[in-house]
């Protein structure tokens, strides 16, 4: 069975400007990219990727697909390549945000 996954957004990005990323990605015309060393094994598009920042679990966004590209971000302008998983579609802001401790990568949560 596939499962969802957390990432975690560095602490150095202001929410706000990641906040305009997600915006931009809402109608699904668009993705957010995530870089990641290796693609997950144990999960698959249509699968919730939560989001973790400054210590705490703000939302989900549905996985959408993984790709191996060089892109420049339409948000920074800063020119990426790798691997990464893409969302799109709405963010889905928890009620409650739930602390958990930040990390690098992606780990799969039930």
């Amino acid at each position: 069975m596939k499962r969802d996954i957390i990432i975690t957004i560095p602490a150095s990005i202001d929410w706000s400007d990641y906040q305009r990323g997600i915006d931009n990605v809402t109608e699904g015309d668009q993705v957010l990219n995530f870089k990641v060393r290796a693609f997950t094994k144990d999960s698959e598009p249509g699968k919730k990727c939560y989001v973790s920042h400054k210590n705490v679990i703000k939302g989900w966004m549905l996985i959408t697909g993984y790709s191996n590209q060089s892109f420049k971000c339409t948000t920074t302008g800063k020119v990426w390549e790798g691997k990464f998983i893409q969302r799109s579609g709405p963010f889905h802001k928890l009620d409650l945000p739930v602390p958990y401790i930040g990390f690098r990568g992606f780990r799969y949560i039930n």
